[in-house]
C-alpha cells in the first residue's frame, strides 16, 4: 500500500479515537472533581473533631483518631463515595469504547468495495472486554484496582497529617494531590485501552475485508518513543494477535498490506 494511504487509514482512525478520548476525560474530570470535593470535606471535618478533642498541649496520635465515631463515619462516606466513582467510570467507559469499536470500524474502507458487512455486536462486548494484557486484568478490574489504591492513600493522608500535626489545609493539598494522581492514572488506562480496541476495530474489519496481512504505523514526531520507532512496518497475518498498542498510551496502529491500483 502505498504510504498515502498507510497514512490515510492510520489518521482516521487515530482522529476517531481521539475525539471519543475528549469525551470521556471530560466525563472522568467531572467525576473526580465530585468525588474530592465530597471526600476531603469529610477528612476535614474528621481532623478538625480530632484536634477539638485534644487536651491543650498533648499531641494527637493515630489511636486518638480511631477513637472517634467520625472517623468510623467517614470510612463508610468514603467507600460509598468511591465505588460511585467506579461504578460511574465503568458505566461511561463501557458506552464509550462500544462507540470507538463502531466508529472506527465503520471508518475503514477498503478502495472498490461496499460497507456490506454487519457487525454483530454481542463479538463487539466480548473484544472490548476481552484480557489482551500479560497480567490478566481486564480493564474494568484496573478501575478497582485503582479505586481501592485511592481509599487507601487517602486515609494514608490522612494518618501522616495526625502524626506530623499538619493542619486541615495541608491535608486538603494532600489529598487534593492523591486524586489527582488517581485521576492521572484513570486518564492514562483510558488512552491504553482506546488504542486497544482501536486495533481490534481495525482488525475485525480486515478480517471482513478478507485482507490477510497487516503492518504496524508509527506516527513518527517528537513524542514518537525507541519501543514504537523499534517497530515500525513489521508485518503481520491478520489472524495473529497485533502487539498494539505497546505500552500505556501508545500511538500506534495497524494498517492494511494491499496493492492500491
Amino acid at each position: 500500500m502505498a504510504d498515502y494511504w498507510k497514512e490515510r487509514f492510520a489518521k482516521s482512525q487515530d482522529k476517531l479515537s481521539q475525539k471519543n478520548i475528549k469525551q470521556v476525560e471530560k466525563q472522568l474530570k467531572k467525576y473526580y472533581g465530585r468525588a474530592a470535593q465530597s471526600v476531603i470535606r469529610e477528612f476535614e471535618a474528621t481532623l478538625n473533631k480530632l484536634y477539638s478533642t485534644i487536651e491543650a498541649g498533648k499531641e494527637p496520635t493515630p489511636a486518638d483518631l480511631y477513637k472517634l465515631d467520625k472517623y468510623w463515619m467517614l470510612q463508610g462516606q468514603m467507600r460509598r463515595e468511591l465505588n460511585r466513582l467506579g461504578e460511574r467510570q465503568i458505566t461511561t467507559l463501557t458506552k464509550l469504547f462500544e462507540i470507538n469499536f463502531f466508529d472506527v470500524y465503520w471508518s475503514i474502507g477498503k478502495q472498490g468495495s461496499n460497507n456490506f458487512t454487519t457487525l454483530n455486536t454481542n463479538i463487539v462486548h466480548q473484544l472490548i472486554n476481552q484480557i489482551w494484557c500479560a497480567d490478566g486484568k481486564t480493564w474494568s478490574a484496573r478501575i478497582w484496582e485503582n479505586i481501592a489504591l485511592l481509599q487507601e492513600t487517602l486515609n494514608e493522608g490522612l494518618l501522616d497529617c495526625v502524626i506530623s500535626g499538619k493542619k486541615t489545609t495541608e491535608l486538603k493539598n494532600i489529598l487534593q494531590e492523591r486524586f489527582n494522581v488517581s485521576y492521572s492514572r484513570a486518564d492514562s488506562l483510558v488512552r491504553t485501552e482506546m488504542a486497544n480496541i482501536q486495533t481490534q476495530a481495525a482488525k475485525k474489519r480486515y478480517q471482513d475485508y478478507g485482507i490477510q496481512e497487516v503492518e504496524v504505523w508509527v506516527d513518527e514526531d517528537e513524542r514518537t518513543c525507541p519501543i514504537c520507532a523499534e517497530h515500525e512496518g513489521e508485518r503481520y497475518s491478520v489472524h495473529d494477535k497485533m502487539p498494539v498498542p505497546f505500552h500505556p498510551r501508545c500511538r500506534c496502529c495497524m494498517v492494511p498490506v494491499v496493492e492500491v491500483e
